[in-house]
């Protein structure tokens, strides 16, 4: 079992840029924190909503870095490499 969380971790280490990384790991932490503040909020009912306030900032930290990813891919990155093709047409 763990020689295949083992090779799963290194398919996904060598697949994936960092910017998906990182976008999977405030995924991540938002699910797991939404979990670990349910279960906690059965026990203590403030402690669970501190977590969950938590949970709901990675969330909006999630949606808020894949709108600017976004923004940034089409705006800069593709005129970017736009421009560097057409230069080297033209020589």
């Amino acid at each position: 079992m763990f020689e295949t969380i083992k090779e799963s971790l290194g398919k996904w280490q060598s697949n994936n840029d960092d910017r998906t990384k990182l976008q999977h790991t405030y995924i991540a932490a938002a699910l797991g924190l939404l979990v670990a503040a349910g279960i906690i909020g059965l026990m203590n009912r403030d402690l669970g909503q501190n977590i969950l306030i938590v949970a709901i900032i990675s969330a909006g930290i999630f949606l808020l870095n894949a709108v600017v990813w976004s923004l940034v891919q089409s705006a800069v990155i593709s005129r970017a490499t736009l421009r560097s093709t057409s230069t080297t047409k033209k020589k």
